[in-house]
């Protein structure tokens, strides 16, 4: 009952903010080429940005009428509800708990994937410096019983990846314990003792590794996503869902190793999160797929790290298949 009556609260929320920026058009009319997308505003949501500033929605005879969402929770019922068409945004555990509970998206595709880069990240795991100093930790094995900082918690994306790195290291997810803290809060709380470790993107990890107050111990896996683009079950069958889907992975595909960092990408991806290009070049940026293929295995992995946290009500594990769709990756003309 608990669960039901924070996804009916969500619904309410978002419902009303859909009342005030969405204009319920969605590709449901015949004659309507209008998509609703909502996206958190960050650089790790680059191809829309790219897409959209480089026409190429407009060049599929689309219009893609962009709203920011505070959270990948506040815009999932939006899709579900037909409110909004696509939604991109991180995964979280009310990622899950919605799907579970009946509201109709889908996981079609993958956001920023981390690259090869190791030394300098977009994200990674970082320990106290002075418990790296006086030996009490030396390896991610010694995270056992201490604190973690993570933004949004145990239930969300960053929690996964210290899931990740806990059991490369032999632990569990249940063996460190999470403080919910936002990203600019978690270099102070190192430096003050009030968390031994967290997972955060950067500038954040890189600020408290350069003042001396962390160590760098772990970073994601190449690959690894923990954001992506889901449809609405009813755009999922609208004519428009292929070409949308085809101009975003354009996008993705202008952003292929270090063409990211050109001057016209920097610029818009800059005027989309409210950066000047020089502070977009100054952070790591995450890669992306030049298909952005959905992950249904790494999918498979949040869910079941963000159960054995208990951030998940339900016991039996929701198969992939019920909830990523590959058919638009799958039919994304070869990169040229």
């Amino acid at each position: 009952m608990r669960r039901v009556a924070t996804l009916a609260a969500v619904l309410l929320t978002a419902l009303g903010v859909a009342a005030c920026g969405a204009g319920g058009g969605g590709g449901g009319a015949d004659d309507d080429r209008t998509v609703e997308v909502g996206v958190v505003q960050l650089p790790i949501f680059a191809p829309l940005f790219v897409a959209q500033a480089k026409g190429y929605f407009a060049e599929a005879g689309l219009t893609v009428n962009v709203q920011n969402v505070k959270s990948g929770q506040d815009a999932i019922p939006l899709a579900a509800s037909g409110k909004l068409d696509a939604v991109l945004a991180g995964f979280s555990a009310g990622m899950f708990s919605a799907i579970d509970s009946g509201l109709d998206v889908k996981v079609v595709g993958s956001m920023g994937v981390a690259d090869a880069d190791k030394e300098k990240p977009a994200s990674a795991l970082v320990v106290r410096k002075a418990l790296v100093d006086d030996g009490s930790i030396s390896s991610v094995a010694d995270l056992k019983g201490r604190k973690v900082g993570a933004l949004g918690g145990a239930g969300a994306t960053s929690a996964f990846f210290v899931g990740l790195a806990l059991e490369e290291a032999g632990l569990t997810i249940n063996d460190v314990e999470f403080v919910q803290l936002s990203s600019p809060d978690i270099p102070t709380a190192l430096q003050t003792g009030g968390i031994d470790a967290a997972f955060v993107s950067a500038p954040f990890w890189n600020l408290a590794v350069d003042d001396g107050t962390a160590v760098k111990m772990w970073s994601s896996p190449e690959g690894t996503s923990g954001t992506g683009t889901l449809y609405g079950g009813q755009f999922v069958e609208s004519p428009l869902a292929q070409p949308f889907f085809d101009a975003l992975a354009r996008g993705a595909q202008d952003l292929q190793g270090d063409a990211r960092y050109s001057q016209e990408n920097l610029t818009i991806i800059g005027e989309a999160t409210d950066q000047t290009p020089e502070q977009v070049a100054s952070v790591p940026l995450y890669a992306w797929l030049p298909d952005l293929a959905p992950l249904p295995e790494q999918l498979s992995t949040m869910e079941r790290i963000w159960m054995q946290v208990g951030a998940l009500e339900y016991e039996s594990p929701i198969q992939p298949d019920q909830y990523v769709d590959t058919r638009f990756a799958d039919q994304v003309p070869p990169q040229g």
